[in-house]
């Protein structure tokens, strides 16, 4: 998927930590794909910008959490997360997402 791969492009670029890519698209009638990265503020305002460049206007559906601990950046199918090393670790998505197929 084209659109997967930039987004994962991106954030890679930026040196996240701990990226992860969780494949929902036989499961779920919301979107196919779930990121997960951990990142600090300033990564993640930096790839709230950089998705956006990657991606056509109208791909990044909205924004929550902009300057906070938690960003989600909703692309339509594909849904990313990005947490503080702390955050990520007390909403533990990983241990909740173990029986979702991951594909990175």
């Amino acid at each position: 998927m084209e659109k997967l791969d930039k987004i994962v492009e991106a954030l890679e670029n930026l040196k996240v930590k701990d990226l992860a890519v969780y494949d929902f698209n036989q499961t779920s009638p919301f979107y196919d794909y779930f990121i997960l990265a951990t990142t600090n503020e300033r990564q993640a305002n930096a790839a709230i910008n950089h998705i956006k460049k990657a991606l056509l206007a109208d791909e990044v559906k909205h924004i929550e959490g902009k300057g906070g601990t938690w960003v989600l950046i909703d692309c339509n199918d594909v849904i990313v997360h990005l947490f503080t090393e702390e955050d990520r670790k007390y909403y533990r998505f990983d241990q909740r997402l173990l029986g979702v197929k991951r594909v990175k």
